[in-house]
């Protein structure tokens, strides 16, 4: 008995997560995950009232709890000793309390412990590629498999981008196949899969992305290809007679003279040399392996690129991912495009939330004009210039609408006072000061009024309910 006992006690927190199971009727693996969080919120007094008092769900308690751990030793003061100087759980807890969407607030967590610690973001980093880093595929049920990987952020990144960009090069928006079963056909092909090809499935004979191997009638053979056959056709030499003799080849040189007249001799059988096998014509094995082909790269895919600061200020970002660490940026310079962050984010800072009394900042140019007495160049164009979207999607990394995480790079740029089509002049202009990204559903959803923004010179976004008057406020990062 004492050696059970024994043993019980060596695992209590086993015991501790099968009695919580027990008692809220949950599985071990989430009582564990309970147990955990609770352990975590004991240290951060404050995320734990917070978090007591209904104003966080679980998934963002957990968050918090873990990216206040990670940041347990940032110092967050300056030389001075300034006592206005938050605390790392004070800007988790900030950030927490932000209209956004949980993955964009482990974002922002992330960049602003880089920002504060980056040597601990980089042996964490290490630390993960050493220690859980990892490719597991395991069997599933009927005929499949379940992928898991924990692997570097470009890595990701790439194959995402070349997963979407070969559904976008061969289907069209007819196809009826789920996203998911394109994406698991795009990835065998991107990695090579024998038999693994993807073709847009509509059964339209006039469908735009047709054409990467088969006809409208199924066929693989195109006419291209029917007129090279019988080009080919042409080169052949004619079928020989079949009841011509056959000849011997003879040699020029030993070749007898012709003459009027021969005597006629009885026709010797020709001796049959032994075959002798040329050693550099090999045989036909009776079985071809069909090889592996290669990764399939997509041309068009955008490349990986970096966001850096030349004044090592701000945190790098990788785009498809988020916030990296200064080193592994320098790592990715050597294959990815390198951007630099434009003079308008650079002017703007981190915005981590340290400082208790930073100055709130004015509402933009209500006109639209951004501040501009006379239009800039481009200004009067509907569509903002390649310069300055991609100006835009700096400052701006997600959607601006609240409690939306989309990516800029896959949003709409709208103007947030209408741009007037008939005298361009007179309505918003296509300047940073009047362009804020929103995702297509939310840009629609702006233009329903319910919600009216209101833009401020920081990038702060001031969303008002027209019916409550209640106001959320969005941040850029």
């Amino acid at each position: 008995e004492v050696e059970v006992w024994g043993s019980v006690i060596e695992h209590a927190d086993k015991l501790a997560r099968a009695e919580v199971s027990l008692q809220f009727t949950v599985s071990r693996s989430k009582a564990g995950s309970w147990i955990a969080l609770a352990d975590l919120l004991e240290k951060f007094p404050l995320i734990r009232a917070t978090y007591l008092n209904g104003e966080l769900s679980t998934d963002r308690a957990s968050i918090m709890a873990r990216a206040a751990q990670r940041g347990a030793d940032t110092d967050t003061g300056d030389e001075s000793g300034n006592e206005s100087e938050m605390s790392f759980e004070e800007i988790v807890l900030d950030y927490g309390s932000r209209a956004t969407t949980d993955p964009v607030l482990s974002q922002q967590l992330d960049a602003a412990l880089i920002s504060m610690n980056p040597d601990s973001v980089i042996e964490e980093r290490e630390d993960i590629a050493d220690l859980v880093g990892n490719v597991t595929i395991a069997p599933d049920v009927a005929g499949h498999s379940s992928l898991d990987a924990v692997v570097p952020a470009h890595y990701g990144v790439f194959l995402t981008t070349q997963i979407e960009a070969l559904i976008d090069e061969r289907t069209c928006r007819k196809d009826p196949r789920r996203v998911g079963s394109l994406r698991v056909i795009a990835l065998g092909e991107i990695t090579g899969v024998p038999g693994a090809h993807l073709d847009c499935e509509c059964g339209q004979d006039d469908c735009p992305k047709r054409g990467g191997g088969t006809d409208s009638n199924g066929s693989a053979e195109t006419p291209a290809d029917a007129a090279d056959a019988a080009a080919w056709d042409d080169l052949l030499p004619e079928p020989a007679d079949a009841d011509a003799p056959e000849v011997e080849d003879v040699e020029p040189s030993v070749a007898p003279e012709p003459c009027a007249a021969q005597e006629v001799v009885d026709a010797e059988e020709p001796v049959v040399e032994p075959e002798i096998p040329d050693p550099m014509d090999e045989p036909t094995p009776e079985e071809v392996p069909v090889a592996f082909g290669r990764a399939l790269v997509v041309p068009g895919a955008p490349v990986l690129t970096v966001l850096t600061d030349p004044d090592g200020i701000l945190v790098p970002r990788l785009q498809g991912y988020g916030p990296i660490d200064p080193d592994y940026a320098a790592t990715l310079a050597e294959i990815a495009k390198t951007v630099h962050y434009p003079e308008s984010v650079r002017t703007a800072g981190p915005l981590i939330p340290q400082i208790s009394d930073r100055p709130q900042a004015p509402p933009e140019d209500p006109t639209g004009h951004g501040g501009h007495t006379v239009p800039p160049p481009g200004a009067l164009t509907y569509a903002p210039s390649a310069t300055l979207r991609a100006e835009v999607l700096a400052n701006d990394p997600w959607c601006r609408y609240p409690y939306c995480g989309m990516p800029s790079h896959l949003c709409d740029l709208d103007h947030w006072r209408p741009f007037n089509h008939t005298d361009p002049e007179a309505g918003g202009w296509t300047v940073l000061g009047d362009l804020i990204p929103l995702c297509r559903a939310d840009h629609q959803r702006k233009h329903l009024a319910e919600w009216v923004p209101t833009l401020y010179t920081d990038r702060r976004v001031e969303w008002r309910s027209r019916w409550s008057g209640q106001v959320i406020v969005t941040y850029p990062r």
